[in-house]
């Protein structure tokens, strides 16, 4: 992953500046292996063509909507579904062909959250491109250690669903957490989850 940070003055005797933070993640996928994926940045459209511009005709991607999963198959170029993916959005890809999807675009915000609704859950990823583990917590982290105790999050690792729960404080599983995976989380409680990024 490779980040870059430009601060242009918005006037010349102004006061005023715009961050733009630009950069690119690469997630790799074996052939006809189904992972867990997510959009770890914004390029404007967050579209499968352009999310995945290098996946093979053949391949599925599996997203939620509407609480059920639906598909959408590459055939001649196109996606049946070309569906939207913001920024945190989970989704599962089987490619017939062993490859490298990279990701280019902006961070979403300076500070970005994942939504967490007791009782629902939701196929996410980081919305801010930070790696770490599950209990890292404070800025410039995934913070998932904000989680309340009785939530579970579940990652695809060599096509199996695990599972980590946390309990008094402590995740079952540290499970590191890279920019563009994707992973269930399964709240102990409604909250939402502040992404802080903090440019020194």
């Amino acid at each position: 992953m490779a980040i870059a940070a430009g601060f242009v003055s918005a006037q010349a005797q102004s006061n005023v500046f715009s961050a733009n933070v630009v950069g690119y993640v690469s997630v790799t996928n074996g052939a006809n292996q189904t992972v867990m994926m997510a959009n770890p940045l914004d390029n404007g459209t967050n579209d499968l063509l352009s999310l995945l511009p290098n996946v093979g005709n053949g391949a599925t991607v599996y997203y939620f909507q509407g609480g059920s999963l639906q598909q959408s198959l590459k055939s001649k170029g196109t996606w049946s579904q070309n569906i939207i993916v913001p920024p945190g959005t989970g989704f599962f890809l089987n490619n017939p062909a062993a490859g490298t999807n990279t990701f280019v675009g902006n961070v979403a915000g300076m500070s970005n959250g994942i939504a967490a609704v007791n009782g629902i859950i939701t196929l996410s990823g980081s919305p801010i491109p930070f790696s770490g583990v599950l209990s890292d917590q404070g800025t410039n982290t995934l913070n998932l250690n904000a989680l309340p105790n009785g939530t579970t999050i579940y990652r695809l690792i060599n096509g199996s669903l695990q599972q980590s729960l946390k309990s008094k404080g402590s995740w079952s599983q540290n499970f590191t957490i890279n920019p563009g995976d994707g992973f269930y989380v399964n709240p102990g409680g409604t909250t939402n989850v502040i992404q802080i990024l903090n440019l020194q």
